[in-house]
């Protein structure tokens, strides 16, 4: 079964705080989130390699991804935070995919799971689906 897995060594910021508004209203991405898509896409491009990645191996497939986000995701009071994680996911699975050239309506199953640690990261694992 192929596999594929990318590790981020950062967490993508919630999706709110990466676009703004103009002044007809139009959703527009911030000057920020465009350098912070490039580096991810420059991670996913090596990792890909590295892991012999072929795209015409990945097209047309139903795919599996499971997505981790990892930072504290508890209060110092040890209640839970109010982040919504699929807030942050959105904008980190559209960058892998796009590295990829694989559209994201590929994704038959997808899992998002909270890793609580002090270490911010992302991990993105991607399989063939099995039904």
């Amino acid at each position: 079964m192929k596999k594929l897995k990318i590790n981020l060594p950062f967490k993508t910021p919630s999706i709110n705080h990466l676009h703004g508004r103009n002044n007809f209203g139009s959703v527009y991405l911030k000057t920020e989130a465009k350098i912070l898509k490039k580096q991810i896409i420059d991670i996913v491009d090596e990792q890909k390699r590295a892991q012999g990645y072929l795209q015409h191996e990945w097209e047309n497939r139903m795919l599996s991804v499971t997505t981790i986000i990892s930072e504290k995701w508890f209060t110092k009071k040890d209640t839970i935070k109010k982040k919504d994680i699929a807030n942050r996911e959105k904008f980190l699975i559209d960058s892998v995919f796009e590295s990829l050239g694989i559209d994201d309506s590929h994704i038959w199953e997808h899992r998002l799971l909270k890793h609580d640690d002090e270490k911010e990261y992302a991990v993105v694992k991607i399989e063939f689906f099995q039904n």
